[in-house]
């Protein structure tokens, strides 16, 4: 896709300045997994968030910008999050959504060279469907913005939510039956000096949050990810770099990060 098409378009408060610039400050798949839709409301969204640090005191203080909108063709709600990346953010992201109550069924995310991110994330209630929980929505704007702007640790509300999940299966039927073989695989691209990590597992209350968790604890930041889950298999794919991008990778720690995952998924 080619900025010209988009230039054809008004786009409200967004110069062609910008939109040159965000075609030149974001990777090729980018464009070619995003819709001419998709790019608007993101040009958008850059657009607020750029406002917003004209008058911001600080970037740490920015609450992130916010699009959430049912889809009656997937049948899904989408929310768009664009931001200042920072170390982290991806799984403060999946935190918050969990802790509204949806499943995630799968999400995209990607930044752009000037450090703006953009996460988008397909939801579902958790018996399917479009999202007609009216309080989730707020529930995950409050949890992102304790998170991002004030710094609110969101693991020990997400503990008592899987938890009370556990409970409550205790005498149910699981989905899936418990010998499900999980798989975890690491491949190393030297030309770009990146690592693609492959987890294939049951899914469950909080696996996102608690893979990209697992993954930022460990000294790695999440440049991209691909996440789908189908019949209750949770097939994630991330792209990691350490989190000071000037270090080279060192495969001890990615061993060591390979042995945490795999034992967390087996657990």
């Amino acid at each position: 896709m080619h900025p010209n098409h988009i230039l054809e378009h008004n786009i409200e408060g967004v110069v062609p300045e910008e939109i040159e610039a965000h075609f030149s400050l974001l990777p090729e798949r980018y464009f070619i997994n995003s819709t001419a839709t998709e790019i608007e409301l993101h040009l958008k969204m850059v657009n607020q968030l750029l406002t917003q640090i004209q008058q911001a005191e600080s970037v740490g203080t920015l609450a992130p910008i916010i699009d959430w909108h049912n889809d009656s063709d997937l049948n899904m709600t989408v929310v768009n999050v664009v931001t200042w990346d920072r170390a982290g953010l991806f799984y403060k992201l999946a935190g918050a959504l969990t802790l509204a109550g949806v499943n995630i069924v799968s999400t995209k995310a990607i930044s752009r060279t000037d450090h703006i991110t953009i996460d988008t994330f397909y939801i579902m209630e958790q018996k399917g469907g479009v999202i007609y929980d009216e309080n989730a929505e707020s529930t995950f704007r409050t949890h992102i913005e304790d998170s991002l702007v004030h710094g609110k640790r969101l693991t020990p509300e997400v503990d008592r939510m899987e938890a009370a999940f556990k409970a409550k299966q205790a005498t149910g039927s699981r989905m899936l039956p418990a010998h499900f073989p999980s798989n975890v695989e690491f491949y190393h691209e030297l030309s770009h000096k990146r690592t693609i990590i492959e987890v294939q597992a049951s899914d469950r209350i909080g696996l996102l949050y608690r893979l990209a968790r697992l993954i930022y604890a460990n000294g790695f930041d999440i440049t991209f990810a691909r996440i789908a889950t189908e019949r209750g298999v949770a097939m994630d794919t991330f792209y990691i770099e350490n989190i000071h991008p000037q270090k080279e990778i060192d495969t001890h720690h990615l061993l060591e990060l390979r042995e945490k995952i795999t034992a967390f998924v087996r657990a």
